[in-house]
């Protein structure tokens, strides 16, 4: 008998239910801020098509272009390798939480809850108190200067790799047939490096010719890097927007070489599969 009334419950409830506004909607974010309010149909492994709220007409998204997609039980179902990274990049440093309220929490540590179904961002305040907080009750997070390692590590690199990437072509361009490899590779090589010798660097010709540049070149990349950081306000992560058609304070997109020579890689079937064989 309890069961019965059970289900004569459950089967009024249904039908006296509002059902108009009972599809579950879901919100596109991209790299800027501005979000799509809409309900998904689809997902292939480039597009997502949706259809905006009160339309009828499907439209589509490529899935590299959005920055994360949630719903309306606050649950995140998508995000780019971009939202991934910069929750790396902030993790283990001091800084503030600023909410969709207004409110500002400043903080010595910062911790995130990998799980989406439940994102939360857990913050240490002091020695004594700690707090958990919804990723979607937080508008920004601003972290202190010492994000900007990956300034300097970028200058480095990229200058560093430069030098060496010009000398290749400089081999190329004045390769002698009649000479071996090695000493031509060598010789062009040894520019580069400083008379150490110790080490048997230069010991006849002395410092190579390029080597101030190369040293005064680094560190001036490495300042302007850091400087191009500064002005772009990269230690500012924003999570959810206060608006719907209110931009970010900037793009979120994450550039990196290697993430962008793996991505092409993917895009490409023969050079994935050849990327795969490799792994």
């Amino acid at each position: 008998m309890k069961q019965f009334w059970r289900i004569f419950i459950l089967i009024t409830s249904c039908a006296n239910s509002d059902t108009t506004d009972s599809d579950v909607k879901h919100m596109l974010v991209d790299y800027s801020g501005k979000t799509k309010s809409c309900f998904i149909d689809s997902i292939s492994s480039t597009y997502i098509y949706f259809v905006l709220k009160d339309s009828v007409d499907t439209d589509s998204l490529r899935i590299n272009d959005i920055y994360y997609a949630y719903n309306d039980f606050d649950r995140v179902f998508h995000y780019s390798w971009s939202f991934q990274e910069n929750l790396r990049r902030m993790e283990n440093r001091a800084g503030k939480v600023i909410t969709i309220n207004g409110d500002t929490l400043n903080y010595t540590d910062i911790e995130f809850n990998n799980d989406m179904m439940e994102p939360e961002v857990f913050i240490k305040i002091n020695k004594d108190l700690s707090k958990n907080i919804s990723m979607f009750d937080v508008h920004m997070i601003e972290t202190d200067y010492s994000i900007m390692d990956y300034s300097v590590r970028r200058g480095f690199y990229y200058s560093f790799y430069s030098f060496f990437a010009a000398t290749i072509i400089d081999i190329l361009i004045n390769w002698d047939s009649q000479r071996r490899v090695f000493p031509q590779v060598w010789d062009q090589y040894n520019d580069l490096f400083p008379m150490i010798t110790v080490l048997g660097l230069n010991k006849k010709n002395g410092t190579g010719v390029t080597y101030e540049a190369f040293t005064s070149l680094i560190p001036a990349s490495v300042i302007i890097s850091m400087v191009y950081d500064i002005f772009k306000q990269k230690n500012k992560f924003y999570f959810t927007p206060i608006f719907s058609d209110r931009e970010f304070g900037r793009k979120m997109y994450v550039f990196t070489f290697s993430n962008y020579v793996k991505s092409t890689l993917k895009k490409n079937r023969f050079l994935g599969k050849v990327l795969g064989l490799f792994r």
